[in-house]
């Protein structure tokens, strides 16, 4: 829709409806699907648009759970027949459920209620009750599978798979555009971090850690990192579902690709009047938007990292780490985890290289998370992309809902 008089001066056209009445809808709702954020689509519900599509997986699960039949009270070809007569069971407790629903007997469900739940979490773990003779298994299956739907609930409602293949995409414009982003970042995160690599302590730290406490440090500097980011997104994404006007929400959204169909839409008044986000909305954005900020947060690190792992291999000798640390030259040598000869010179990785890089990676993705909420420029240069992509799906949801709105009026 180019203006208001353009409507107003030409017959107005519309999308092709669907089955249903409603404008490519389903068209625009996988679309919604594939970039992230599945809670823009209407009437987004659990029962029947969440755990539905995760039924296969789930009904794969459900019946891979008949091995939880197998226990020492039978043997050999018995315990076979326990195992056949298990899945006999799940398959019969699945078609007696169905024909409650009024569904085919084995058919996926369309609708996920109280029934198939209780059926997922408690079916497969009563089989212990009933083949082994102290049923200890129970808790354990019953607590598996309420974990398992949880997370299967928020891995689906939120799009995380889709959300992942995407973010591939945008790894490697992250990468295609590595230039600018070391640019960008690189030169103060190297005076910081050369300080630190090029200090006795830290590699007498670094050698007397053990790999379980090593992972938990720079575990504990990454969160802090990844909390910093999570703690800006609500602020950064406030305005981004602000339009001044429908011509520039369809300019948005017929720029970007969505299945929303270029058509006169007379129904459109001004101001635009867009369905608020509710807190679940603003949680599926939150996590699109952090995902992309966490993307590039790892990036940096990763490239710092291996930065340092190669320049400590040409500047940080075997007598330098010798001695700052407590190694000798037999212990160095058994530590060592490649050792070769370079222009006539020996060059060694060892554990402590990597873990002085490592700890370098990880205080680098702290500060460089930091700036990316604190500094405006940093914020400009590395936020403005993603948050341009959401408004963009934004603008979709706007035309999207106008359309459901203007065939639910006409029906």
């Amino acid at each position: 829709m180019a203006s208001d008089s353009s409507a107003a001066s030409s017959p107005p056209t519309h999308p092709s409806p669907d089955a249903d009445g409603r404008h490519g809808q389903h068209d625009v709702e996988r679309w919604f699907i594939k970039q992230g954020l599945p809670h823009a689509i209407h009437d987004y519900a659990a029962s029947t648009d969440v755990l539905t599509r995760a039924a296969p997986a789930l009904s794969m699960v459900f019946l891979l759970e008949a091995t939880t039949s197998f226990g020492d009270r039978f043997a050999g070809w018995t315990q076979a027949l326990v195992f056949v007569a298990a899945v006999a069971l799940l398959f019969a407790a699945v078609g007696i459920v169905n024909r409650i629903r009024g569904r085919r007997l084995f058919a996926l469900p369309d609708d996920i209620g109280v029934l198939e739940i209780a059926l997922f979490i408690f079916g497969p773990a009563l089989l212990p009750l009933v083949f082994d003779d102290d049923g200890s298994g129970f808790l354990l299956v019953v607590l598996a599978n309420i974990v398992l739907l949880i997370l299967t609930y928020v891995v689906v409602s939120f799009g995380m798979i889709p959300m992942l293949r995407s973010g591939a995409g945008h790894i490697a414009r992250e990468v295609g555009g590595l230039g600018r982003l070391m640019l960008k970042s690189l030169p103060l995160l190297l005076l910081f971090a050369t300080f630190l690599f090029l200090n006795a302590e830290m590699w007498q730290v670094a050698h007397g850690f053990t790999a379980p406490f090593y992972a938990i440090s720079v575990g504990l500097v990454a969160t802090l990192a990844f909390v910093f980011l999570a703690l800006r997104i609500p602020a950064e994404t406030s305005s981004l579902a602000d339009f001044s006007s429908w011509p520039e929400i369809c300019d948005i959204a017929y720029s970007c690709g969505a299945p929303v169909g270029i058509a006169e839409r007379e129904w459109l008044h001004e101001p635009p009047v867009v369905e608020p986000l509710q807190f679940v909305d603003r949680l599926n954005i939150g996590v699109l938007l952090f995902m992309r900020q966490a993307v590039q947060v790892v990036l940096v690190a990763v490239v710092i990292g291996v930065f340092y792992v190669v320049f400590g291999l040409f500047t940080v000798r075997k007598e330098t780490i010798l001695q700052w640390t407590e190694l000798t030259s037999e212990s160095f040598a058994a530590r060592a985890i490649y050792e070769t000869s370079l222009f006539g010179t020996d060059v060694a990785l060892t554990w402590e290289l990597l873990a002085v890089s490592g700890f370098i990676a990880a205080f680098s993705a702290l500060q460089f998370a930091v700036s990316l909420i604190t500094d405006e420029t940093y914020r400009g240069e590395f936020f403005t992309d993603a948050a341009n992509d959401v408004r963009s799906i934004l603008a979709v949801r706007a035309l999207y809902l106008s359309d459901i709105s203007a065939a639910d009026q006409a029906s």
